[in-house]
């Protein structure tokens, strides 16, 4: 009896550790989420059918779908659709029998579309129709962005040729080349980003103008130039800042400084990285020379030493990384400056309290509740080179509006800190941009 009731103890023990260990071997449960979100099998026909219209209709793309069937298309689109989503699909499209030639079947998305000479800028203006369609049919935004995060990887395969000239395409994704800084770089309205300006592609180039106004209680500052983006790898930059003062002893101030940037995309890809965590990393440099100092005679004030500055020029060097979760609809910058520049250089460089290179960090965040919209903060570190000028960080909330790839609108609550100790006061107000471009 004993020994049967080690036995039967045995067996429950190993029937026990083989129903934990079969539970563990089932894979776990595809996560259908994205799937349900666009509506099942029934909302991906609805895509679709509104997305193909879309693409014969853009004149950036339809004439690459003049030979195709149709049927065939929209049927494969749907199955991708579905599979990419979690759903119970399998996308048979990229499986293309090549017997006849002599190369076996074959099974790779490259090898599909190696003969449809497909660009960057075609490829984003697929994504752009297909948001447009699932828009248009009532998905939510969220899911939108889901969607065309797990399609974007797939321009390393799909894109397998560059442009005929070096003209503007407008073929970067809407928003993606950012609103300009208030010192001519691309990124942000305070904080350089590692994007680059305009919406030039790999294979071309494009250009923006921005004027900015920034009003507090006592003072106000105009920044106004233009920004060239150039194979969106490089980035040249020319802004000029105009800085008065209202409230006396400050009213008749009046600085101008003129700034030159470059910025250089190092690695990575904002939109086309989405399977991946590395960000988009890109260094510049911000080149800054006063051109005025007006309005501070009654104080004895000519020139920016007499202030406590060292020089009247001087260079910003920054590292920035950006990331764009399209999944999350969350775009995050973090950029690390080095600088001795008083209030941006308007104060001049150095001082009595230091004039070494500081690492001043520098952070934004943007959610995108639509396609056309970024909601976020920024944040920077500014050295405190100054006796008189007891310098604090900027910081900002801001709304970004992409109404087209032509123009931009940001408006902001900015706040600055004290500026100087003649008005010892935290300096805030409105922030407005607009940009142009092509």
């Amino acid at each position: 009896m004993r020994s049967l009731s080690r036995c039967s103890g045995l067996s429950l023990l190993l029937a026990s550790a083989l129903t934990t260990t079969l539970a563990l071997a089932q894979p776990a449960a595809a996560d259908d989420s994205l799937y349900r979100a666009l509506g099942g099998q029934q909302g991906i026909r609805q895509v679709v059918d509104t997305f193909l219209p879309l693409v014969l209709a853009d004149g950036r793309i339809k004439d690459n779908f003049a030979d195709f069937d149709l049927d065939q298309l929209n049927l494969r689109l749907q199955e991708q659709f579905c599979e990419l989503s979690g759903g119970p699909c399998r996308y048979t499209g990229k499986y293309r029998d090549r017997t006849m030639d002599g190369a076996g079947t074959v099974r790779d998305m490259s090898s599909v579309h190696q003969d449809l000479k497909i660009s960057d800028a075609m490829f984003n203006a697929l994504a752009e129709d297909l948001l447009i369609a699932l828009q248009q049919q009532g998905v939510a935004q969220g899911a939108a962005f889901r969607l065309v995060a797990k399609l974007a990887p797939m321009q390393r395969d799909i894109v397998t040729a560059r442009a005929a000239s070096a003209t503007p395409d407008m073929g970067k994704l809407l928003a993606t080349g950012g609103v300009i800084q208030v010192e001519g770089a691309g990124g942000g309205g305070i904080v350089p980003w590692a994007l680059i300006s305009g919406y030039g592609t790999r294979d071309s180039w494009g250009a923006n103008a921005h004027y900015t106004y920034l009003s507090t209680q006592d003072y106000q500052l105009a920044s106004y130039g233009v920004a060239v983006g150039i194979a969106d790898r490089l980035e040249i930059s020319l802004a000029d800042q105009q800085f008065k003062g209202s409230l006396a002893p400050l009213d008749k101030l009046d600085i101008r400084q003129q700034i030159v940037g470059v910025k250089v995309k190092l690695a990575g890809d904002v939109v086309y990285d989405q399977d991946s965590a590395m960000p988009q990393l890109a260094a510049g440099i911000l080149y800054k020379r006063h051109q005025r100092l007006d309005g501070l005679a009654a104080l004895g004030v000519s020139k920016l030493p007499q202030l406590g500055a060292r020089d009247d020029h001087g260079y910003d060097y920054y590292l920035a990384a950006t990331r764009l979760m399209l999944e999350h609809s969350l775009l995050l910058n973090a950029t690390l400056r080095a600088t001795r520049a008083n209030q941006m250089g308007l104060l001049g460089f150095g001082g009595d309290q230091g004039n070494r290179m500081r690492l001043m960090p520098e952070f934004s965040v943007a959610y995108l509740p639509d396609r056309k919209l970024a909601i976020g903060a920024e944040y920077r570190r500014k050295p405190h080179n100054l006796g008189i000028d007891h310098e604090k960080a900027y910081y900002d909330v801001f709304v970004a509006w992409f109404p087209g790839k032509n123009l931009s609108l940001t408006a902001a609550y900015a706040v600055l800190g004290d500026i100087t100790t003649f008005n010892p006061k935290r300096q805030r107000g409105a922030y407005l941009s607009a940009q142009v471009g092509f």
